[in-house]
């Protein structure tokens, strides 16, 4: 698989191969536009300080709406994790 946004690029003549998929569109995705953040585990206290994290991969665009997103996207990832259970 390669990178999909690196794919779009017509001025990108090499097309780098994705070295992990976005977790919000599946997407696959370089180095250069790769973003990893952790993502707490639903249902731990927050306050715990034993709290685990999962890592969380995501393309730039995926990133980016989350971020502008803010806390919503948080309660939107909450509930769709749940309904996959």
């Amino acid at each position: 698989m390669n990178c999909f946004d690196c794919a779009t690029d017509a001025l990108r003549p090499v097309q780098p191969v994705a070295v992990a998929a976005c977790a919000r569109c599946g997407a696959g995705i370089c180095r250069t536009h790769l973003h990893v953040s952790s993502d707490p585990l639903p249902g731990v206290p927050s306050s715990s300080a034993l709290a685990p994290e999962a890592r969380r991969l995501t393309c730039d665009v995926c990133y980016t709406a989350e971020r502008a997103a803010g806390p919503a996207h948080k309660q939107y990832a909450a509930r769709t994790s749940d309904s996959r259970s």
